[in-house]
């Protein structure tokens, strides 16, 4: 082609018609296409091929061949003469079948992919000058080689020191291939994109084989990522369109084979498309991920768009503009976008929800900064609100406490704009988070609602004040997942380390830590002990070094244990715990603060940590017996307390001291009464403790209980001869009395006896507006020393039990009640007699006026029912009962725990009999049903104005039976035909009520059953086809056992049987409601009227078929009606939604008498799993675990 004096190219010899002459085009094609062929030979040349072929030749002169006709190929006039063939093109593209042959380290691998870095150089030329728009045949051919070296590069690494190289060239080749004469640039860069779509689940460079270098992060221009946003500069509007379809269809349609890790990793691509799009481009994929993430009835499509949603949230973007800036939004995109990531935390779909709630904590710990901005600043200034706010009221600090101080409420001072849109939804969250994920069902939920509740109260610390943030964190404290309840505990932890010695956390804390020492999880319990050992423990500091909030943090989780929780309960578990666990207490610290202001915490601390100290404590005496001002009672008591639990530790000297000091306290009276009890006790071991060293001198030492209790009866009958001025010591004497006398055999001075009963009976004179607080402090005290006389001789307890019930009879003041059902309980257990005799007096207070005496009857005479001494029946049920309706919460609550343990222990089936006979008995009308009651007895619900507590009693009822003794209550309709045809009943005003009662109980069991068939057959809400994936979530209760003596039922046949007699029943019985409607015509009122004719309604609703063809067919033509089928409807997406788009039979359902009695006490609505936590801590701990401490 040039001689040897041509060294560059020339338009006269560089053409395609100065070598055609000599070179005709189809010899040329035939020489090349036979050389290229050699590479591979095919086996009948092989077999015809005189001797063995050279491999490695043929391959030089292969290769050659290949570069030699991609070169041709630029030269002028190609296609002209026909040097352009298609056919040839592809016999040369067969050489990349070398690349995956020889993709090793060995020497003519390294020589083959040397070769293609010509080759790939050649291409590029070729591309660059020769026009292939009408020949796109070939370059799909050519980019689908090129897409399979980077897929084997990514597979199996950088297998020889080309393999980079090569890697490189081949986005090179993309480049020159996306030029406009290649073929449209659009359909060009869609087609690489949609072969190059799987590349996006890789995130490592290919490793170098050999070399020692793994994968690690992707290196700057070794993904076809960095080669599309290289083109942005170059094609702006073609690449956003291409970037763009990428954004949709891994949102929306990714690959199937995909796993979920893959999936991630293509979003974090688009994540950086999008970047880049937005900082270059001004062009977001915002809006559409806003619609995305709204998606119905695809909850792929929604978690995926929140996937998105996440990644730009974390990285920083804004538009790189210096000009056109007006074109550029002044509202940030993450605005939009953190909204409805705030909206997806009430989605209907639990994945969805734990999505959103994943994406919201992320973006508050590691949030691009602009993100971080836009949620603290919201979350910061937006004023949280909730209804029924758990209020405690703080005690006031001791001296120099520092402790956290509730914020003011902070002015806005936004620093971007679009704040508004904001502002509602975060206000909501935590109102949501209480709601959605803290009360779920599901485990993981609620332990995300955790992990979200703690990232937006280090933001803002009023969301512990003003939301419900108190009572519903300290309800996980008795969670069913023993992992919720750590979060929980972590949680608080972390709360408290950011805002130090913050009351309301302390009464969190207590509440889960208090739990958490007894907790089932043996794990859960080493936890408490390390957290206490963090919290308390490792933060107790000399006076004189306490200079931080976090110094007198220990002293008030103390005080605040010591005021909610049970101390013998938490004795009791700090001494079994301790034994296990390795803690160091700082006992000398602690007792340096016992002459602070934080004295009863530190006496306390002491206390809770005794089976551990081993000092020698002589010290502690000295201090005790400083304690003698008013202020130091409870000192004095947990001293005592503390003694007895060191007692080894103590010097004789330092014992024998103490026992004289208050054996002579006790003597004179001059001891509080909190501590005698304590104080006899610590006698009595101190006593012990030295017979015991001593055995064989213990004969002779005088008994001390018996002289004691001589000065005691010379020191009552004096005090009492001079009651006006020595009252005070009285108490103190007759306490020490009481005590004494039951260690020793001898019987009660009846002189004392005397004196007790005498001041009893001038009480019951006195009126109650007679009593001042020192009058009824005594007549308590003395109705408890009366009991304690009379323990041990039947004749001195039914003495006091006659003044008990007058006590009941004529007072009504709650504490000296409460005291004096207390003591009449105490007596009863010895002596059963004496609770039936006043069991009258007793129950009469289930209806007094003050709530805490209800509360305190209620107890006891639960007591007694449950022990056996009582049979719940007649007025004594209907009194019970009647506390499932009492105004008092805790009244009602009591009621139902009750009822509940009653029927596990005694009768399971008490409710099925309770609904047949209530409608009478609660009326007064027992003997209609031919019953005689006491005819002294009213029954609380009697009359017309009492029907609504009737009706929340029924549906109480009703809601705890199963369907079929449900159904089986339509055998009264027989019964009520019967009784209304006896004109004598049908007059009777109070009979009629029962009749609407009934007719009442009938038409809610149309609702409940057809409530129950319905639940049995649909989803709850919340629940979908994924939320299997979620693991700890609880189990379902177990099916019950068959009865003894019962058979258990075998598949369907047995199910349908036990259904099919109630149906069987009613269908008889429903000829008695016209019979019934006909015997009630004379006296039939305009609310008995509506009454029956809303009971047909029901039955017509709930028993369609059964009501086609009941008779008389005039009486039921008015109540049948046929509802045209419903279409299904579209899932609604967020909660709220539901209340706007309700439907006809929920309206029908709703009825306006479904309330039960215990919702109206709910604060705030609750699920199942609410009520089911709650019962199922320690009995121990929950009677004080949700009280608030009373300062």
């Amino acid at each position: 082609m040039r001689d040897e004096n041509q060294a560059t190219y020339s338009n006269t010899h560089d053409n395609w018609s100065s070598l055609i002459g000599f070179s005709p085009a189809q010899g040329y094609l035939a020489y090349i296409y036979s050389l290229v062929s050699l590479v591979i030979p095919p086996e009948h040349v092989q077999q015809a091929a005189p001797k063995q072929l050279n491999e490695n030749l043929n391959l030089q002169l292969a290769l050659n061949a290949a570069s030699t006709y991609l070169l041709t190929l630029t030269i002028p006039g190609a296609k002209s003469f026909g040097v352009f063939d298609e056919d040839v093109i592809e016999q040369v593209l067969k050489i990349f079948r070398l690349l995956e042959a020889n993709n090793n380290k060995s020497v003519r691998a390294n020589i083959i992919w040397m070769f293609f870095l010509t080759i790939c150089d050649d291409l590029k030329i070729v591309f660059r000058y020769v026009h292939f728009k009408e020949h796109l045949k070939p370059r799909d051919r050519i980019i689908r080689c090129l897409l399979e070296v980077l897929y084997m590069n990514f597979k199996v690494g950088y297998q020889n020191t080309c393999a980079s190289g090569l890697h490189g060239k081949c986005f090179e080749l993309f480049g020159e291939i996306a030029n406009e004469h290649n073929g449209d640039v659009y359909e060009t860069l869609h087609l690489i994109m949609r072969q190059t779509f799987p590349m996006h689940i890789y995130t490592d460079s290919p490793q170098i084989i050999g070399a020692g270098r793994r994968g690690g992060a992707m290196q700057s221009g070794e993904h076809i990522s960095d080669w599309f946003i290289q083109l942005i500069d170059k094609y702006p509007d073609i690449v956003i369109r291409i970037l763009h379809f990428y954004i949709e269809c891994v949102v929306s349609n990714p690959i199937k084979a995909w796993k979920s890790n893959d999936e991630k990793v293509a979003i974090g691509y688009a994540a950086k498309y999008d970047r880049v799009l937005f900082s270059k481009c001004n062009k977001s994929c915002a809006d559409f991920v806003l619609e995305a993430v709204k998606a119905d009835d695809a909850v792929g499509i929604q978690t995926r768009a929140l996937d998105l949603i996440e990644k730009i949230l974390l990285q920083q973007s804004e538009v790189e503009w210096s000009i056109f800036r007006y074109e550029v939004s002044k509202v940030p995109r993450e605005v939009p976008l953190l909204r409805e990531v705030m909206r997806c935390l009430n989605d209907r779909t639990l994945t969805v929800r734990r999505k959103a709630c994943q994406v919201l904590i992320l973006a508050l710990k590691q949030g691009s900064p602009m993100t971080k901005k836009i949620l603290q600043e919201s979350i910061r200034f937006v004023q949280f609100e909730d209804t029924d706010v758990e209020a405690l009221a703080e005690p006031s600090a001791e001296q120099n406490e520092l402790r956290f101080e509730k914020p003011g409420i902070v002015q806005y001072a936004f620093s971007f704009q679009g704040h508004e849109q904001l502002e509602l939804e975060v206000k909501n969250v935590p109102q949501t988070v209480y709601q959605r994920f803290l009360a779920a069902d599901n485990g993981l939920a609620r332990s995300a609602g955790i992990a979200l509740l703690e990232r937006l109260v280090l933001v803002n610390p009023l969301i512990i004040y003003n939301t419900n943030f108190v009572k519903e964190t300290s309800l996980l404290a008795v969670d069913r997942l023993a992992s919720v309840r750590k979060s929980a505990l972590d949680t608080i932890e972390t709360l408290l380390e950011a805002y130090s010695n913050c009351f309301a956390l302390i009464c969190v804390y207590c509440r889960i830590w208090a739990c958490l020492m007894s907790d089932e999880d043996v794990a859960l319990q080493k936890l408490a002990i390390s957290s206490f050992d963090r919290m308390v423990l490792k933060n107790v500091q000399p006076l004189e070094f306490s200079n931080e909030p976090k110094h007198f943090m220990p002293w008030r989780i103390i005080s605040t244990l010591l005021m909610t929780q049970p101390r013998a309960y938490l004795q009791e578990r700090f001494a079994v715990l301790l034994e296990r666990e390795s803690i160091v207490t700082l006992v000398n610290v602690i007792i340096s603060h016992l002459s602070t202001s934080m004295a009863t915490d530190a006496w306390g601390l002491l206390l809770f940590l005794s089976s551990r100290i081993t000092n020698n404590m002589d010290a502690l005496i000295a201090i005790f017996n400083g304690l003698s001002s008013y202020n130091m009672k409870s000192n004095q008591f947990l001293a005592l307390q503390l003694i007895i639990g060191c007692l080894r530790n103590f010097s004789k000297p330092a014992l024998n001291q103490l026992f004289q000091k208050l054996l002579n306290a006790l003597r004179t009276g001059s001891i509080w009464l909190g501590i005698i009890s304590s104080a006899v006790n610590l006698l009595n071991q101190i006593h012990h403790l030295s017979t015991s060293q001593s055995p064989s001198i213990a004969s002779e030492v005088p008994d001390w209980k018996l002289s004691l209790l001589e000065d005691l009866t010379e020191g009552i009958l004096t005090s009492a001869q001079n009651f006006q001025e020595e009252h005070a010591r009285l108490q103190c004497l007759l306490g020490a009395y009481t005590e004494i006398i039951v260690m020793v055999a001898q019987d009660v001075d009846n002189r004392i006896v005397s004196i007790v009963f005498k001041y009893l009976q001038e009480c019951t004179k006195l009126s109650e507006s007679e009593f001042d607080s020192d009058n009824e402090r005594m007549t308590n005290w003395m109705i408890v020393i009366a009991g304690r006389l009379c323990l041990r001789e039947n004749h001195l307890a039914n003495a006091a039990s006659k003044l008990y019930r007058t006590i009941l009879t004529k007072n009504d003041r709650p504490q000296i009640i409460n005291t004096t059902l207390i003591a009449l309980n105490d007596l009863g257990k010895k002596h059963p007699s004496i609770l039936e005799s006043n069991f009258q007096a007793i129950l009469s207070k289930l209806h007094s006026k003050f709530a805490m005496t209800r509360v305190r009857t209620f107890r006891c005479v639960k007591d007694v029912i449950l022990s056996g001494n009582i049979k719940l029946k007649g007025p004594i049920l209907i009194s019970m009962l009647a506390g499932l309706v009492d105004e008092s919460a805790e009244v009602a609550r009591e009621a139902d725990a009750f009822f509940t343990r009653y029927k596990r222990l005694y009768n399971k089936m008490l409710f099925d009999h309770c609904l047949k006979e209530c409608p009478f008995d609660l009326n007064g009308q027992a003997i209609l049903r031919g019953v005689r009651t006491d005819g002294n007895y009213k029954s609380p619900l009697k009359g017309p104005q009492m029907a609504k507590n009737r009706r929340l009693l029924y549906n109480h009822i009703m809601s705890s039976m199963d369907e079929n003794a449900l159904l089986l209550y339509f055998g009264q309709l027989k019964l009520l035909a019967e009784k209304t045809r006896d004109p004598a009943f049908i007059n009777n005003p109070g009979a009629l009520i029962v009749v609407q009662d009934i007719l009442f109980i009938m038409r809610r069991i149309c609702y409940c059953t057809k409530g129950k068939g319905k639940e049995k057959s649909s989803r709850g809400e919340g629940d979908n086809s994924d939320e299997g994936e979620d693991g700890p979530s609880e189990a379902p209760p177990p099916p019950p056992r068959p009865e003894a003596g019962e058979a258990p039922g075998r598949g369907r046949g047995r199910k349908a049987d036990l259904s099919e007699e109630p149906l069987k029943q009613l269908e008889r019985c429903l000829r008695y409601v016209e019979e019934t409607h006909r015997n009630l015509q004379s006296v039939m009122s305009p609310e008995l009227r509506h009454t029956f004719e809303s009971f047909c309604q029901a039955l017509a609703m709930r028993f369609p078929n059964y009501i086609e063809f009941a008779q008389p067919a005039k009486f039921w033509q008015k109540f049948r009606s046929s509802k045209a089928p419903k279409g299904a409807r579209r899932k609604r997406r967020r909660m709220e939604e539901d209340e706007d788009d309700s439907d006809e039979d929920q309206e029908s359902e709703n009825d306006s008498d479904s309330e039960m009695p215990l919702d109206r006490h709910k604060s705030t609505p609750t699920g199942s799993r609410l009520s089911q936590r709650k019962t199922s801590c320690d009995m121990l701990v929950t009677e004080l675990i949700f009280q608030p401490p009373d300062w």
